[in-house]
């Protein structure tokens, strides 16, 4: 897991906001994780990486969302029916972005 979630103690966060008990989808919920950073951080500027945001809390906590939606929505619908993001990511992102948009200014 990338240095910008603080290894097993994110990990560990995650799964208690996941609920998830068991070790079994560690790797999974790893994989998750990493691709919820980087489609975020893309989201919000093309050119960021997750590293940029190693610091900000509202990254931790959208890429929390985003992977607790991924890991419960996974399965036979999830090729029928899947939003891009996450409801309530969406705002995070965009206060992100303006963010940037106005330190670029």
């Amino acid at each position: 897991m990338a240095d910008v979630f603080g290894g097993e103690v994110f990990l560990n966060n995650l799964k208690n906001y996941c609920k998830v008990d068991q070790d079994f989808d560690d790797e999974i919920i790893i994989e998750m994780t990493n691709a919820a950073a980087t489609m975020i951080a893309k989201a919000i500027d093309k050119s960021k990486t997750p590293d940029d945001y190693a610091g900000e809390p509202r990254f931790k906590i959208a890429v929390m969302k985003q992977v607790k939606e991924d890991y419960y929505e996974r399965g036979l619908t999830a090729d029928s029916y899947r939003p891009e993001i996450g409801s309530g990511i969406n705002g995070i992102i965009n206060q992100l972005r303006s963010e940037v948009t106005a330190d670029e200014a």
